[in-house]
């Protein structure tokens, strides 16, 4: 812009100096040379404003910028005031399409990865148990998961693999025992239908994968939805209780905003009702010697948010081997064996909040309010020197998860 200005003038300039320099006579020579030194003056002069003028602009702009940044934050700040009374009147309203969720709504996630959300033209679930018939109203009903029974398909191939376990051909065993290890923690209670099988091979391979699992099992992603179930039972979770049993129920008519669709129960991998409260959770966990604190951590499926108060009571027992078989351990443990971790006495009933949860002693019996949001695992206290042993028996932890208010 300087650069600009100042070429303006001297080309004016030189476009009138030869009109007054190459005057006739000595009186316009004169004048033409008294002008000459006043246009060099006011040379300088516009030189010296053109300097200014470029200048300015520049400061024009910064002084604009700054009028922006502050008129920009000011309106950032209005903003933010808006969106913090948007969010408060947010919280203290919920937002009217969460209210409209009719009862009985549930998200259906397929075996393809599609998912479904609808209400079921059926108001309840019928449930065969080995105790007897169960009829379980949709709107109780917290989540279900066909198991493997109902995945028949799912079911031959993983009896295929196990079998091709004990294959004589050892590309093939090992080609077995990757798929079988792929399909994740989640087939722990497969695999121990098969720990004492009588192929030597195959019982062998069966501990490497359990062991490969034990390692692999880093908790509960609740970001990456449900898996499919591999137990062999249907799983039907209510607030109150946990049913393993058969569905008898073929096809699902689900009344969705596409229209009328229908499924069928091999091709669900999970569901679960959607509600706008959270339901207080009841359920009883097994916690065997072999779901040891800081090595193999029991996931009991809850999942609990901060705030939320957690009751949990506990019975059972388990034989502290190491130190002889009449040597018995209850919930509360054994301080006289010695301590897990510095502070849980060892054969006590441990827990944790998350995968990086702190752990701390659950016992017989204890309430407390969860500081964090995670799964809930729970585990028998011993140390990582004694974990080989074997420590017969179990407890039975009785949950109860009241949500915040």
């Amino acid at each position: 812009m300087k650069r600009s200005l100042s070429a303006l003038v001297v080309l004016a300039l030189l476009a009138t100096l030869p009109t007054l320099s190459f005057g006739q006579d000595a009186e316009q020579h004169e004048r033409a040379t008294r002008a000459a030194a006043e246009l060099e003056a006011v040379n300088a002069v516009l030189l010296a404003q053109a300097e200014a003028a470029a200048a300015a602009p520049d400061v024009a702009v910064e002084a604009a910028d700054d009028d922006t940044a502050e008129a920009t934050t000011g309106a950032e700040g209005s903003a933010d005031d808006a969106a913090g009374d948007d969010t408060a009147d947010a919280s203290a309203d919920p937002e009217p399409a969460v209210e409209q969720v009719p009862p009985g709504t549930l998200r259906f996630h397929l075996m393809d990865g599609s998912i479904i959300t609808g209400k079921l033209e059926n108001d309840s679930l019928p449930i065969k148990t080995e105790f007897g018939d169960l009829v379980v109203p949709i709107t109780k009903i917290v989540s279900f998961a066909p198991g493997l029974t109902s995945h028949p398909k799912l079911d031959q191939r993983i009896q295929q693999l196990f079998q091709r376990l004990g294959s004589p051909n050892a590309e093939e065993r090992d080609q077995a025992q990757a798929e079988l290890i792929s399909f994740g923690p989640g087939l722990m209670s497969e695999l121990e239908r098969y720990a004492d099988d009588p192929d030597a091979e195959r019982k062998v391979r069966v501990a490497t994968i359990t062991e490969e699992l034990y390692a692999a099992d880093d908790g509960f992603n609740i970001d990456e939805g449900p898996s499919v179930s591999l137990v062999r039972l249907d799983t039907i979770v209510t607030a109150q209780f946990t049913v393993a049993g058969s569905i008898q129920q073929e096809t699902f008519n689900i009344q969705s905003k596409f229209g009328k669709l229908v499924v069928e129960l091999k091709d669900i991998k999970a569901a679960e009702r959607l509600s706008t409260e959270a339901p207080e959770v009841r359920r009883t966990v097994e916690v065997r010697g072999t779901d040891m604190a800081g090595r193999n951590w029991k996931n009991s499926g809850i999942k609990v948010n901060r705030g939320d108060r957690i009751i949990i009571t506990a019975e059972g027992q388990v034989t502290m081997s190491p130190w002889g078989s009449n040597t018995i351990s209850g919930p509360d443990g054994m301080p006289q064996n010695g301590m897990y971790n510095g502070k849980i006495p060892m054969g006590a009933l441990a827990g944790k909040i998350g995968d990086k949860g702190e752990e701390m002693l659950i016992g017989s019996k204890k309430s407390f309010v969860a500081q964090r949001s995670g799964t809930l695992y729970l585990g028998f206290a011993m140390q990582q020197n004694w974990a080989n042993y074997q420590f017969p028996g179990k407890y039975e932890a009785r949950v109860r998860v009241v949500p915040a208010e």
